[in-house]
């Protein structure tokens, strides 16, 4: 409970009708606010939590670093001018992915609830209960998205360990081919396929306990890896090294006036930390009430900006190799690994572990949330199996000769509509359902601090800034602007936000 409905409870009143203004508990009263429990963790959920906070680290980490990621950040240098972008990537990841991932680990934490069952009926606004099944059916798409990234680099591997005998394996089955190839199927790639998905599966399987230490490995064994080669690579060919630092990194300073490129950058600082898909927000809510989410959310963004930087210099190595399509850069980073001195195809294979184990853990948080969304702990091996199953037939036209098209339309859904449009409505879904006083009890005891006046007036502030920045944004595209209308006419018919929060907000 936080402190504002906790004095309430013992007073016996609702929260709604006090008529005097409750004061919050000070710093020296945090002791206080670690040991209160949350009325909905009780065993009714049947969830088991992280065993530590570094569990939980490790987790946010691995899901929020990815291949696409790191295609995303070396394309956009190419395009956006280089150091200009990276310092406006900079800024927006202070100013726009910090306080972001603070508030979706907030909010999980804090409810110890899902998505699913946070954006229920009994929690917030009636008409935002639909919000945790649009996360959860993007989680899917981004779902689609990870096991294409993970199935090239085992596909490549099969290549290189077999060689000429991989053409035997690669035959194709002619069921009843149509105009669009969907029913054509390529062996390697359902090999691929397979693999990564039981893997997946297995891990979820095994329970929460079991995929913390997976974590541990899909997080540090490819950035390890990642690490040793651009040792090799700046040991081998300095001055390649330092050429592509020029190449990529030339700025054009002139670009910093040109809005287009502060809104690639606020856009890549969302996508790069995989925020809107509604997952931070589950893993969050296995933690207990004694983490600081403030300093949790600013370890995690320094060790996610600090190792894209370190992947952004393996890219450099490579530079001439390069192109500004993110499909082909992983392709050309693989090509210039192997050509390095000293030559050969075993760093290759070290390149292609650390791009699947890269993808691996999303695939993994992605299928444990659906599965335990949906049922308790008994029902979680079972449904595990029916959503893998589910996930890997609908993964089965990326074996056909429409991958390409296949693929192309989930990157454009994964890549900027479903992310942006779900950070969007869960920002107005949880803004318009508190009161200001709401927030500031909110970032009070997630961040386990007291704000002083200057804080909450700055809490204040932003909280009363969505509607105009809802007004700035509906001037554009003609879908922003119609669902932006429609919220506002919600919000002017139901007048001033009421408190409909979670049962320890009430």
């Amino acid at each position: 409970m936080l402190p504002r409905a906790r004095l309430a409870a013992e007073r016996n009143t609702s929260t709604l009708t006090l008529a005097a203004p409750v004061s919050l508990p000070r710093r020296s009263n945090i002791s206080r606010l670690n040991q209160w429990e949350s009325p909905v963790k009780n065993p009714a959920r049947c969830r088991v939590n992280w065993r530590c906070k570094w569990d939980f680290y490790v987790a946010i980490f691995s899901f929020a670093l990815d291949s696409a990621s790191w295609t995303r950040l070396t394309s956009s240098c190419i395009q956006h001018g280089g150091a200009a972008y990276l310092l406006a990537r900079m800024i927006s990841i202070v100013f726009v992915g910090l306080p972001l991932l603070f508030f979706e680990i907030s909010i999980g934490q804090l409810s110890g609830m899902g998505p699913l069952k946070f954006f229920g009926i009994n929690n917030l606004r009636p008409v935002f209960s639909g919000i945790g099944f649009f996360l959860m059916c993007s989680s899917v798409y981004k779902a689609i998205s990870a096991t294409a990234s993970g199935m090239w680099p085992i596909s490549k591997t099969i290549i290189l360990m077999l060689g000429d005998d991989v053409k035997g394996i690669n035959s194709t089955f002619d069921l009843q081919e149509d105009m669009y190839g969907f029913t054509q199927l390529d062996a390697l790639t359902v090999i691929s396929l397979s693999i990564t998905w039981v893997f997946a599966v297995l891990a979820v399987i095994c329970g929460v306990k079991f995929i913390s230490k997976v974590s541990y490995i899909t997080s540090v064994v490819p950035v390890t890896l990642v690490a040793i080669l651009v040792v090799r690579a700046i040991y081998s060919n300095p001055s390649q090294m330092y050429t592509g630092l020029a190449v990529i990194l030339a700025p054009s300073w002139q670009k910093l006036l040109s809005v287009p490129l502060w809104i690639t950058a606020i856009a890549d600082t969302a996508l790069s930390l995989n925020l809107g898909f509604g997952v931070i927000t589950f893993l969050a809510s296995l933690n207990t009430h004694k983490l600081d989410c403030l300093k949790s959310s600013i370890v995690l963004v320094t060790c996610h900006t600090v190792t894209l930087g370190l992947m952004l210099v393996l890219s450099c190595s490579t530079v001439f190799l390069l192109s500004n399509r993110s499909e082909i850069i992983l392709e050309a980073i693989s090509t210039g690994v192997s050509e390095q001195h000293p030559p050969g195809e075993g760093w290759t294979i070290i390149f292609l572990v650390a791009v699947f184990l890269l993808n691996l853990d999303a695939l993994i948080f992605i299928c444990n949330m659906l599965a335990t969304s949906f049922s308790n702990l008994s029902w979680r091996p079972v449904l595990a199996v029916m959503f893998g199953a589910f996930l890997y037939v609908i993964c089965l036209p990326m074996a056909t000769q429409s991958r390409e098209l296949y693929i192309a339309t989930i990157e454009t859904f994964t890549g900027c509509i479903l992310p942006l449009a779900g950070i969007f409505l869960v920002l107005v879904a949880t803004v318009s359902s508190m009161r200001p006083s709401s927030m500031v009890d909110m970032v009070e005891f997630a961040g386990q601090c007291k704000l002083a006046f200057r804080g909450q007036s700055y809490v204040f502030v932003a909280y009363n800034a969505v509607l105009p920045l809802m007004l700035l944004v509906s001037r554009f595209p003609f879908f922003p602007r119609l669902f932006s209308t429609m919220i506002l006419v919600f919000l002017l018919r139901y007048g001033h936000p009421k408190f409909y929060c979670p049962q320890q907000w009430d």
